[in-house]
């Protein structure tokens, strides 16, 4: 039987190595590896929205509205 879990914490990677050890469990390498892009996050995500001229003001307003309830 295969189940496919995902680790929250990395101490029980270490847990499941011993239960390996022990021959109760088998544990594979994962099938694949997520590359993380790297750069600046206005770079990575610029023009993802997609949003309207219109909706795109809205937002912007909404956002400097927040950015001066805080100053």
């Amino acid at each position: 039987m295969t189940i496919t879990i995902d680790l929250i914490d990395s101490g029980v990677l270490n847990l499941l190595r011993d239960m390996e050890r022990l021959n109760l469990i088998r544990v594979n390498p994962p099938e694949k590896t997520i590359a993380v892009p790297k750069g600046r996050l206005s770079e990575r995500f610029a023009g993802d929205l997609h949003l309207s001229a219109e909706t795109y003001a809205t937002f912007q307003n909404a956002l400097d509205e927040g950015r001066s309830e805080w100053e």
